[in-house]
């Protein structure tokens, strides 16, 4: 008999007539067979919850692969062109990633799904990337045709994402188009309901509302977490699974207070593991990987001087270890060298993203017969984010040189030898700068400096890139106007 039934002849017995010894058991009989049967309902719902878990593992359990690393990598990628657009969502979507591996491992999904989920979680709103910014990052209220507008990145982050062989942007893609669809279906873009939704979409859509509700917006304050559960409950059955939600309701006791806090890798750690792997993936010419390397470290906290100094560097001296001990070829070189200059770029627009440069001149140079010049490029790069204005030139003569400090008029010249060729021309050069511009300090670096010119000036002489910032400020503190090299 359907619950409602019963429930209707427990009422129906005791309105006929006054409340009997007899009819008050078969009452209390029959709302005991009603609580049994809505027992019995949860449990068949479980089950069925079990069984959809069991045939979702069964077609995404594989084991994560070198090449399923490199696929996560260019998710966080993904990930942070979102972020870059607004620097709210930064840790939003870090955690989505993580809440969301939580309720899954609290329904006892394969490890490996949970993974996965943990990756293509952050690109749930990668769709948002086609949303003009004028909508996007609007403060106030947005109008019926401009929530229209937003609507569409759940589409389009579909259409960004589906059709790879990769599982993770595979299971991505499923996210995005679906984690705006209501248990109820009263949500977007298909109006999908209950089991029709893929569990992944499910999951996501109570992670993504949990961490929206309790975190700081334009228009309002963050509601505490007992205010966001509360409201969130509120919604049990209709916009959220409600086994979903009572599990994530578990996952939150668990993981207490500190849930919502950002779980960070040791930087120095993180940046020991991203050499290590940066330097095995440029040796193998693996773009993609090494950018998602650096991608990855920027994300758990690697400073942009460890970066440079500690990961790309480091890679590129042990490549250059192989190269000169036979190990690798010229080819391999060439390419290990043509990765890290594009990632240095790509790293050079984000370090520079809002800053205005304020300080002094600096004129960063290498000679033309070098050729190697991504040390060069480093310490442009970290001079740039410490606000100097910085020109870069690596093809430079002592005429070449003259000219661009008669046209910028720096108060600093970097320049760099790396290779032992170039060493009488560095000489050269710097006996030049001292003859006519003997108001410039000359600071030199790089593995080539000649001996004699090294112990000439051994006060000069920078030994790592890191120490260019530091070195530049102190001569221009000292003297005003210097030349540095390195």
């Amino acid at each position: 008999m359907p619950l409602g039934c019963v429930v209707a002849a427990a009422v129906a017995v005791l309105v006929a007539r006054p409340p009997a010894p007899a009819a008050a058991a078969v009452a209390i009989v029959l709302a005991g067979v009603a609580g049994l049967l809505g027992w019995l309902a949860g449990e068949r719902r479980r089950v069925e919850l079990g069984v959809e878990i069991q045939t979702r593992e069964g077609e995404l359990k594989r084991a994560l692969s070198e090449l399923e690393v490199a696929q996560a990598e260019t998710v966080q990628r993904l990930s942070m062109a979102v972020e870059f657009r607004d620097e709210d969502t930064g840790a939003h979507i870090e955690r989505i990633g993580r809440f969301s591996a939580l309720l899954a491992e609290q329904l006892g999904m394969d490890h490996d799904f949970c993974e996965r989920l943990r990756h293509a979680a952050p690109l749930h709103d990668v769709g948002k990337v086609a949303i003009p910014d004028a909508i996007l990052l609007k403060a106030g209220p947005l109008t019926d045709q401009e929530r229209a507008i937003v609507e569409t990145h759940t589409e389009e982050g579909y259409r960004l994402l589906c059709g790879s062989s990769s599982s993770i942007l595979d299971l991505a893609a499923s996210i995005a188009l679906s984690h705006h669809e209501r248990w109820d279906g009263g949500g977007y873009p298909r109006g999908l309901s209950g089991d029709v939704i893929p569990i992944e979409g499910r999951i996501v859509a109570i992670a993504d509302v949990f961490d929206a509700l309790t975190s700081e917006r334009v228009y309002r304050k963050a509601f505490t977490v007992q205010e966001a559960l509360s409201m969130m409950a509120a919604q049990r059955g209709r916009h959220f699974d409600p086994a979903l939600l009572d599990a994530f309701f578990e996952v939150l006791r668990s993981v207490g207070p500190e849930g919502r806090r950002r779980q960070q890798p040791d930087p120095a750690e993180a940046a020991e593991q991203a050499f290590a792997r940066y330097a095995a993936a440029i040796q193998r010419g693996d773009a993609e990987t090494a950018e998602g390397v650096v991608a990855q470290a920027i994300e758990y906290g690697v400073s942009q001087v460890a970066l440079h100094e500690d990961v790309i560097g480091a890679a590129m001296r042990r490549i250059g270890a192989l190269a000169a001990e036979g190990s690798i070829d010229v080819g391999t070189c060439r390419l290990a060298v043509g990765i890290s200059k594009r990632i240095l770029a790509t790293m050079h627009r984000y370090m520079l993203r809002g800053a205005e440069p304020h300080r002094e001149k600096v004129l960063i140079g290498g000679l033309e017969e070098d050729g190697h010049t991504l040390a060069l490029q480093m310490a442009h790069d970290e001079l740039a984010a410490a606000g100097f204005r910085t020109v870069l030139d690596t093809s430079l003569d002592p005429q070449r040189l003259d000219a661009l400090i008669a046209d910028h008029q720096p108060d600093v010249v970097v320049l760099g030898a790396s290779v032992s060729e170039v060493g009488e021309a560095l000489e050269l050069i710097v006996e030049r700068l001292a003859e006519r511009h003997p108001q410039i300090e000359v600071l030199l670096g790089g593995p080539a400096i000649p001996s004699a010119l090294r112990a000439k000036r051994a006060a000069s002489c920078l030994d790592r890139v890191a120490e260019v910032v530091p070195a530049v400020e102190r001569a221009i503190g000292a003297r005003g106007r210097v030349l540095t090299q390195i």
